[in-house]
């Protein structure tokens, strides 16, 4: 008898047995990693903890299946979780692949950046720095990308670029100009040369990173520079479609309210109209897309925000139809994009003052009843107004004149009527720049008239006035304006001067600071 085929079944079957006991480990991790790139993180945790359980004694596998299993609590927002498997991969990583501990490093300063603690970020992205990673050249970019995100947040976006121009270079080197992290590269520093204003770099930046791979990120952002730039064009408008078609519901928000605002540059109010219907049940407080703008961290407030943008277009969408009705509703967006704003705590007050514009103008309209002049749109004085009061108070008519960044407005009242004007906005800053650098008795009656000219026949009358001036006006020149043209004929001088508006209408040259300070008090 031979033993050799009975040897040589032997070794089969031991070698067989061997690559069972190897693949099925070894599947269980490739496993996880096809649940967690089809973003199923919940079952691909659930499988990395069964190879936990079943392997405990691969210690260098347990190395890599606890990080995995960080990152998956990472993408699932469970920071502290994430934390944790973090810090017993970094320990099982410690005796057995030291080199690794630099993707430890990496997540760590992810982690604390989600946590908004930005220093330590930066520390941990420091100590990663250290680590060779020779078997992905690539990951010194993903720190210098990850850096530049930090920065970011940090609201160093000089440093933020340069992070991200870093990373660029890398991997130019690496691998090639159109390598496919190059994307997401370039649409970060697209997305920081905008929040920089540099609207043409970030649409360069914006079709670099599509020329390499599309994503409906880039698109959105490439339309929103186009249109910042004064460019509503069909290049715009293509650009946006896309990204409200294949993106997220963040970003189909984000790209619906830039369709609505190319609609509403192009004049087609109910193109404005059908994308807000569009965009409305969409907006849901979770949502944070990465276009233009950066966001915020409470979900709520995030959410107002949208609300009032998008009740901004729609009011400005009403103005353009231009009938009783639609000014009833260009007020009513106005009124309730305003509440959402106050609510949003954001510092841009660009969505105020257009807000305040839209709802100012409706008001404008004879068709309105001016006792639906809410409070609300006297906000530019919480901003700290100058309020003049007269010495008659009791008898006193009022001028408040209401400033946005494109229009001048102004209300009149008394004992018997009261209305909103929209005044002469290019006149009225001819005449301020006048004052900024001349004396106000260089100035003849044309100044007041400009300035005044809508309500001088209602004040021919009056003999008190209380006034409210913008705090950028300058009030105290505007208070020693002539009322009168100069009288013709007599005798220098006994002929009589015409009389500054303080006198005239006997206003107090003091501001009245309870007005503010009372308004403040409340809105605490």
């Amino acid at each position: 008898m031979n033993p050799l085929p009975l040897f040589s079944g032997l070794i089969l079957m031991l070698c067989f047995g061997i690559n069972v006991a190897l693949a099925q480990p070894q599947e269980l991790l490739h496993k996880a990693d096809s649940l967690a790139k089809a973003l199923q993180y919940e079952e691909a945790n659930a499988t990395l903890s069964a190879f936990t359980k079943a392997y405990p004694q691969r210690k260098y596998d347990l190395g890599e299946a606890y990080f995995k299993m960080a990152g998956n609590h990472f993408h699932l927002g469970q920071l502290e979780s994430a934390r944790q498997c973090n810090q017993q991969s970094a320990d099982l990583r410690m005796a057995i692949a030291p080199d690794a501990l630099g993707l430890n490093e990496q997540l760590s300063a992810c982690i604390h950046l989600a946590e908004g603690q930005y220093d330590t970020a930066l520390e941990h992205l420091d100590k990663a720095r250290l680590y060779p990673f020779f078997d992905d050249p690539l990951i010194p970019a993903e720190i210098a990308l990850l850096e530049s995100e930090i920065q970011e947040q940090r609201q160093q976006y000089d440093l933020a670029l340069k992070a991200a121009r870093s990373a660029a270079e890398i991997v130019e080197i690496v691998e090639s100009e159109e390598a496919p992290l190059l994307a997401d590269i370039y649409l970060q520093q697209a997305h920081l040369l905008a929040i920089k204003q540099d609207w043409a770099a970030a649409a360069q930046a914006c079709q670099a990173s599509l020329k390499i791979g599309e994503s409906p990120e880039a698109h959105l952002l490439l339309g929103q520079t186009l249109l910042a730039i004064g460019q509503p064009s069909e290049e715009a408008k293509a650009a946006l479609t896309k990204a409200q078609e294949q993106g997220t519901t963040a970003v189909q928000i984000e790209a619906g309210l830039a369709l609505a605002q190319w609609e509403l540059k192009n004049e087609k109010p109910y193109g404005v109209l059908a994308q807000i219907d569009r965009v409305s049940p969409l907006i849901n407080p979770q949502q944070v897309s990465r276009g233009q703008d950066t966001g915020i961290h409470k979900p709520g407030q995030k959410q107002d925000y949208l609300i009032a943008k998008m009740e901004s277009l729609r009011a400005q969408a009403y103005l353009m139809e231009a009938s009783p009705d639609s000014y009833v509703q260009a007020l009513d967006a106005a009124y309730t994009g305003l509440e959402a704003w106050q609510r949003s705590a954001k510092e841009d007050t660009l969505p105020e003052d257009q807000l305040l514009e839209a709802g100012l103008k409706a008001l404008s309209h004879r068709e309105i009843e001016v006792n639906e002049f809410n409070t609300q749109f006297l906000m530019l004085y919480h901003r700290g107004a100058q309020i003049f009061f007269a010495d008659r108070q009791e008898k006193a008519a009022h001028i408040f004149f209401l400033e946005t960044r494109s229009a001048i407005f102004g209300k009149y009242g008394d004992a018997d009527t009261a209305f909103i004007k929209q005044l002469d906005y290019k006149a009225i800053q001819q005449i301020r720049s006048k004052l900024d650098t001349e004396a106000p008795d260089a100035l003849d009656y044309n100044a007041f008239q400009q300035i005044f000219g809508p309500f001088e026949a209602l004040l021919a009358n009056k003999k008190a006035l209380t006034l409210g001036l913008p705090k950028t006006w300058p009030a105290q020149k505007i208070l020693e304006l002539p009322t009168a043209p100069e009288p013709d004929g007599g005798i220098w001088p006994f002929r009589r001067q015409p009389k500054p508006l303080r006198e005239r209408f006997r206003i107090n040259d003091t501001p009245d600071q309870t007005f503010n300070q009372s308004r403040k008090s409340s809105e605490r």
